[in-house]
């Protein structure tokens, strides 16, 4: 049994090293043998920049992705960084014409090279999401090894408080620009994003509290640097359409000032009878650099919802996912579209960024969101009786509000000492999260509807009596962390942070974390790295004979390591292996009269994971993730249950997703492509005795694009398949079936 418990780790390894030198071989290959090719696609590229572009710097980068200049000599690339401050976004930014991105800011908070992080970093591109025109976060998540939906959906049409596993863990800590954001985050608005970035494992160094998972980080588009205007229209399946605008206006003629402003409105339908929402959004953004050394940037995104309450399409287990089987129609939903729910989210931020000298750049963040869920709904997802002819019908009537301030400031220093070339970053970050239930009431079994025939009741009316409840939490927290450089081929990075945490129910935490790891570049563009990484997450206070007691925070660590290969803008591949515990879970081994609490619960989550971005000839790009994972409970108060795999978590997960945009000749402009989604078993319950079942999805994309039009056929799960797509823990989601996207798209400038 121990020789196969360590089988993901062995071969996560084995493959990652068989695959380094394999894939190495490969894109260096093609750099060498295709030298024509290649000075043809960067005469392509300059032409194209220089006819529709002129205004753009050569020098200037986009904020949160300091993009590398490759050039090729007998076939090696040589990166030169770009140190000065820019703003805007420029046309050739890493991840807008292709899936390739090779900086972050997520891991590290300043613009060391993801290769040179010993820890894995993975990203949604803007060319990714333009392409495959993905309608909520969970489907944009899905290019992500290692990334499977929470339990979360409320309404999945709405697109409402978005929830995830990451490597088997619940990650529920959202980011925006890289800063915390539980609020406005809930809206799942992925229209202003110019990418979703995934730090993966244990995230307490730089961002404090957490699960040992990971973190999600929103990365905002910025201005672009001339004058544009793109109008788009979206017609889909069941009447859904959409329309937007996205504006770029220099604010000043010297290009010191640039905005950008971005609007959405749209009306989706869902493949259940009778079911719509309307959305609004809208982000306007402003950058400046009135010197050289200092730059501004300002935000806001404003969205208002009008969404049918409850959990639309939230169905039984039995009839579904447990006998008798087919009972409850794939397309059946039993939540009254006509209730309707109201969500307001509103974010502000500012953000400066100052460069003191070669050495030292300081920046400082300030970020205010809030949101207001007026939710109201009747339904429900159970039987009434054991003949199965009837769903209940509660009846819901509550007021969600939130808002979250969070604030973050760093330095970060690039110097030379005893010999060592070091990266050091150092901050502090701040956040206060509030929220509040000002109006709850409910009605259990208000009234029922026939399985295959309901018919909808209206709310009372006259609601029953309301309660109130609220909390705030506070969370603030250091970090310092150095990258070295102990050689031109060995970097190490040491990290150690300590944050606090108090929660308004009395519970207060803190803890010290560290990450500590190294990187080696076997060979040019292929790197071997391996980390070690903790995290810790706050117990509940507990109350035993009227004293309230505070636990020990929840600890978790991760031990991985792999193979990251970059060569370029041409390919950016991860291979990792990992293994995660999650330890000091609180449990009441006693009873309510007469408490035990210890801290014994423990779960694991090892596996191995891929995320391959790759650029196989100019005009053709390929994404493809595998994910194999193994999350267990190793301790529970429950002795029953030790062993047993984590709820919702797929064994595997697989997504392979590629397009070709013919570069020239009479057809120039035309693009096509697909591809496919696998996602393995994944138990419903903890006593694994129910399961949501494997499933695999073909997805496909024809477009032909002009210097100023753009018109796109997207078509989703082509062989209209019917699965499971997500589960709550008591009820159980249809996935969408075949479905269309027309988009026509015009742009000035």
């Amino acid at each position: 049994m121990k020789i196969k418990k360590r089988k993901p780790l062995v071969y996560g390894a084995a493959l990652a090293f068989a695959f380094s030198f394999s894939v190495a071989d490969i894109v260096l290959a093609e750099e060498v043998n295709s030298t024509a090719q290649t000075e043809k696609a960067q005469e392509a590229n300059e032409s194209a920049k220089e006819n529709s572009k002129q205004q753009v710097s050569a020098t200037q980068q986009s904020e949160d992705i300091p993009v590398a200049e490759i050039e090729i000599k007998a076939g090696k690339a040589q990166e030169q960084k770009h140190e000065q401050l820019a703003i805007g976004q420029q046309a050739d930014a890493e991840g807008v014409n292709n899936y390739v991105v090779t900086h972050t800011s997520t891991g590290s908070k300043t613009d060391i090279a993801t290769k040179d992080l010993p820890q894995t970093v993975s990203v949604v591109s803007q060319k990714v999401m333009e392409e495959q025109r993905p309608k909520t976060v969970e489907q944009a998540l899905g290019n992500v090894a290692g990334i499977s939906n929470g339990g979360g959906i409320m309404n999945p049409y709405a697109n409402l408080l978005p929830m995830f596993n990451i490597r088997g863990f619940r990650a529920n800590y959202f980011y925006v620009d890289g800063l915390y954001d539980n609020s406005s985050t809930a809206a799942g608005w992925l229209g202003n994003l110019d990418r979703i970035e995934v730090l993966k494992g244990p995230t307490s160094v730089l961002y404090g509290n957490n699960t040992p998972s990971g973190i999600i980080n929103y990365i905002t588009k910025k201005p672009l640097a001339y004058e544009s205007y793109t109008i788009g229209q979206e017609f889909g399946s069941w009447g859904t359409r959409t329309t937007d605008l996205d504006m770029s206006i220099p604010l000043t003629t010297d290009k010191k000032w640039l905005s950008r402003t971005i609007i959405e409105t749209d009306d989706t339908a869902a493949f259940q009878a009778g079911v719509n929402n309307k959305h609004f959004n809208g982000s306007v953004i402003v950058q400046g650099q009135p010197q050289e050394d200092t730059k501004y940037t300002f935000a806001a995104t404003y969205n208002h919802y009008d969404v049918a309450g409850g959990y639309i399409g939230s169905l039984p287990t039995t009839g579904t996912i447990a006998p008798p089987y087919g009972i409850v129609p794939y397309d059946a939903n039993y939540y009254n579209p006509n209730v309707r729910s109201t969500f307001i989210g509103r974010s502000v931020s500012g953000r400066v960024d100052h460069k003191l000298n070669d050495s030292w750049t300081i920046s400082s963040a300030l970020h205010y969101s809030e949101s207001d869920y007026h939710q109201k709904y009747v339904g429900a997802e159970s039987f009434t009786d054991n003949t199965y002819t009837n769903i209940t019908q509660d009846y819901i009537h509550a007021f969600r509000k939130t808002n979250t301030l969070s604030w973050d400031t760093t330095g970060n220093a690039k110097f030379k000492a005893l010999g060592l070339n070091h990266n050091l970053v150092l901050g502090y970050e701040w956040s206060r999260y509030k929220l509040a239930w000002p109006y709850s009431t409910q009605i259990w079994d208000y009234s029922s509807v026939v399985v295959t025939n309901p018919i909808w009741v209206d709310p009372p009316a006259t609601d029953p009596a309301s309660t109130s409840s609220h909390y705030s939490l506070y969370r603030h927290g250091v970090y310092l962390s150095d990258t070295l450089e102990l050689s031109p081929k060995v970097k190490a990075t040491a990290g150690i942070g300590h944050a606090s945490y108090s929660y308004s129910t009395g519970t207060e935490s803190s803890g010290t974390t560290w990450r500590l790891g190294t990187t080696y570049e076997a060979s040019q563009g292929v790197t071997w790295f391996a980390g070690y990484s903790t995290a810790f997450e706050p117990n509940s206070a507990q109350t035993v004979t009227g004293t309230l007691l505070n636990f020990s925070p929840r600890t978790g660590n991760q031990l991985e390591g792999g193979v990251k290969v970059e060569v370029g803008s041409k390919a950016s591949i991860t291979m990792a292996a990992y293994k995660i515990k999650y330890n000091d879970i609180l449990y009441n081994l006693g009873t309510n009269s007469n408490p035990d609490y210890q801290l014994i619960g423990e779960q694991t989550s090892k596996g191995v994971e891929i995320d391959v971005n790759y650029v196989i000839k100019p005009g053709w790009n390929l994404l493809a993730v595998y994910g194999q994972n193994n999350a267990r409970i190793t301790n529970d108060k429950n002795k029953a249950l030790v062993g047993n795999l984590l709820t919702g978590v797929p064994n595997r997960t697989f997504r392979l997703w590629t397009t070709y945009e013919i570069q020239d000749g009479p057809r120039k402009g035309l693009g096509f492509g697909g591809g496919i989604t696998y996602v393995g078993n994944r138990a419903f319950n903890s006593t694994n005795t129910l399961w949501l079942g494997n499933y695999s999805t073909i997805d496909g994309i024809i477009y032909y694009k002009t210097k100023d039009w753009r018109y796109s056929l997207n078509a989703y799960n082509l062989t209209d398949k019917h699965y499971w797509v997500d589960a709550t823990g008591v009820s159980v989601y249809a996935g969408q079936p075949r479905s269309f996207i027309f988009r026509i798209e015009k742009t000035f400038s």
